[in-house]
């Protein structure tokens, strides 16, 4: 089998269980159905984030690679793609734009040395790698993909900038700065060298984050609200997260935060617990 191709079935289940991420436990509490379809879908979202990520691909071919998930997503009957994706594309009548779209983010971080050179430049590539997700999720959850919109564009933001916070000293390791760089000489951060510890930029990014959590509450459609509640506890548990590292000063370029299974649990039952 070629090695640069989509495989012929997509192994969700191994793939989550060896993610360990904090959205899996917002699956449980899916019907059985919605949870296998929501499982492949995040599958494949690993899988595709893994071109730029893991290096499971030959140096120099990740490019090809990801063009040949292009060529299946474009082609009419999704040919190219694993059959369990295609078959998801078509039941679900998911849109094939959003995931070229996806594409494009995923092509972002394929570049040696990433940068984001203004706020815009950033939310794009927010909208690329994280709304598009959140707009492909909706029919999965059973949500009006039109009046949930909104909520999931700005939830996705809201993921995706506590993702750039926790994830700082890897992305620097890896030549990636996705903090806009026009922001950073008026903070007084060079490119080059960005602070050891605690500073107020990383403080005023977590506290845009956070409002990006507030202005997404605000836009859950409530005839919407039970279909999304696994949108909710993603959304506690990102947030959670993101206090954590504010509690802790955002000392981001020196470590990488992460829940406790009892934090995890924590938030979950606090975004049920809100009527």
């Amino acid at each position: 089998m070629n090695p640069l191709l989509p495989p012929a079935q997509l192994d969700a289940t191994r793939i989550v269980r060896a993610s360990k991420s904090s959205f899996v436990p917002a699956f449980r509490l899916l019907p059985p159905e919605q949870r296998r379809d929501l499982e492949l879908f995040y599958a494949l979202c690993r899988e595709l984030d893994d071109i730029a990520d893991a290096g499971n691909y030959p140096t120099g071919h990740r490019h090809e690679a990801l063009e040949a998930w292009r060529a299946g997503f474009r082609h009419p009957d999704f040919h190219g793609l694993p059959d369990n994706v295609a078959d998801l594309m078509r039941r679900r009548s998911l849109d094939r734009s959003l995931f070229l779209e996806l594409l494009d983010g995923v092509a972002t971080d394929l570049a040696s040395s990433v940068r984001m050179g203004t706020r815009a430049d950033l939310d794009l590539y927010c909208h690329r790698v994280a709304g598009t997700v959140g707009r492909l999720c909706l029919p999965i959850f059973g949500a009006d993909a039109q009046r949930a919109g909104d909520y999931a564009e700005t939830l996705g933001r809201a993921l995706q900038y506590t993702n750039i916070l926790r994830d700082t000293a890897s992305d620097l390791q890896r030549g990636r700065i996705y903090y806009p760089l026009d922001e950073l000489p008026a903070a007084g951060i060079a490119e080059s060298a960005f602070p050891k510890g605690s500073d107020p930029y990383f403080a005023g990014f977590a506290q845009q984050a956070d409002q990006l959590f507030e202005e997404a509450a605000k836009k859950l459609p409530s005839p919407d609200r039970e279909a999304l509640k696994p949108a909710r506890i993603m959304a506690s548990i990102y947030r959670s997260l993101l206090h954590k590292m504010q509690r802790d000063g955002l000392r981001v370029t020196e470590k990488r935060y992460r829940l406790s299974a009892p934090q995890k649990l924590w938030a979950i039952v606090r975004a049920l617990a809100v009527l």
